[in-house]
């Protein structure tokens, strides 16, 4: 004799698919954000200031130098968030001088 499913046994299986797709979906966002940290970088950064002060820094600056740069700019309301700020920080710090687009 066969059971009828029960509502339970329908249910967990699709919330367990769902819960999978939400934390794709999460993941994908934050890929996406931390994709195009040069994008990030000019329009976060030039908010406030133009490009020659952060041009001036590339290869002047290590990673860690940048990473308290980038902390502090966030600190004083720097459109970064903690997803991008690692991928902001690295592109920064990989720069050279004349880097484009920061120093056209």
């Amino acid at each position: 004799m066969r059971r009828t499913p029960t509502f339970r046994s329908r249910i967990l299986p699709a919330l367990a698919v769902s819960a999978a797709l939400a934390g794709f979906a999460v993941f994908a966002a934050a890929s996406a954000i931390a994709q195009d940290p040069a994008g990030t970088v000019m329009s976060a950064c030039t908010k406030c200031h133009n490009t020659q002060r952060i041009c001036a820094n590339l290869g002047a600056k290590d990673k860690a130098a940048w990473n308290t740069t980038v902390t502090r700019m966030m600190g004083k309301g720097a459109q970064v968030s903690e997803a991008e700020k690692p991928a902001v920080v690295d592109w920064l710090a990989a720069q050279q001088p004349g880097a484009k687009p920061v120093c056209q």
